[in-house]
């Protein structure tokens, strides 16, 4: 599910492990770049598991939206 969210494209996605399970992960990207020319970036790296791809995904979705809240000052 790729979507902007004050002036962040964020890229949420879950990642289906051999143990069965959906990891919900985000990838950030600020759409304005710093000064020095590269854009503002963040992996969140395994946020939870779920049983689902559908639940990872709304927790990738509900996560990511908390974190540029707090990053877009």
């Amino acid at each position: 599910m790729r979507f902007d969210y004050e002036g962040f494209h964020i890229d949420c996605r879950s990642r289906h492990d051999q143990d069965g399970l959906y990891y919900a992960q985000a990838h950030i990207t600020r759409a304005a770049v710093r000064a020095n020319g590269h854009p503002v970036r963040h992996e969140s790296g395994d946020i939870d598991a779920f049983d689902n791809d559908n639940d990872a995904i709304a927790c990738a979705r509900a996560w990511a939206i908390d974190w540029c809240s707090e990053h877009a000052g």
